[in-house]
């Protein structure tokens, strides 16, 4: 039986640019609630309310343990992709085992 991990409320936000990856100094911190995980589409409404600002492209989402919960493209100030596979690692990033089955 697979673990499912630990929800937490508050993950540090890093932006990838073309050659690395930083913490996005504009807003460290993203506060989500567990409800607004339970779908794609109630992650993607929830971020967007928080992003309208960001600037194009591709971001991660951290525990605190370092783990990356979830990575996702923003376009437009609107989450675009969610990204289900890690390309380093070929895991499934964290957030998609909170997804409800159907």
């Amino acid at each position: 039986m697979v673990q499912r991990p630990k929800f937490e409320d508050q993950l540090s936000v890093i932006r990838v640019r073309k050659n690395y990856a930083a913490p996005y100094l504009k807003q460290k911190y993203v506060y989500i609630d567990k409800k607004d995980v339970k779908t794609e589409r109630t992650f993607k409404q929830a971020m967007n309310d928080r992003i309208r600002n960001w600037p194009d492209g591709i971001y991660f989402l951290k525990l605190s343990s370092g783990k990356v919960f979830t990575r996702f493209n923003v376009h437009e100030g609107k989450v675009g992709q969610i990204f289900k596979i890690s390309p380093a690692t070929g895991m499934k990033y964290p957030m998609h085992e909170f997804f409800t089955k159907r």
